[in-house]
């Protein structure tokens, strides 16, 4: 399955209320791979709990917004480095 034909399932979905108002469109980048917006009505985090399926290494994932001159909000996610069994 590529990401193009990935659907995003969510019966709790909640409307996407982003952190930069004014957006006309959204693009979701990682690790140099751009994917589409599957819909306004999926929140940012919507979005990342459905990557996260296949990306499980965005389990702690950073999340930054960027309104981009042409109104796209382009959104960002990159992996939180954490230690485990830090004390």
């Amino acid at each position: 399955m590529t990401t193009e034909e990935a659907t995003i399932t969510d019966d709790a979905a909640v409307h996407a209320t982003a952190g930069a108002s004014g957006y006309t469109r959204r693009v979701f980048k990682y690790g140099g791979q751009t994917f589409p917006d599957p819909g306004a009505e999926y929140s940012v985090e919507n979005v990342l709990g459905h990557l996260r399926t296949f990306l499980p290494e965005l389990g702690h994932a950073r999340t930054e917004e960027k309104l981009l001159a042409d109104g796209t909000l382009e959104v960002t996610f990159s992996k939180q480095v954490t230690r485990k069994g830090a004390s």
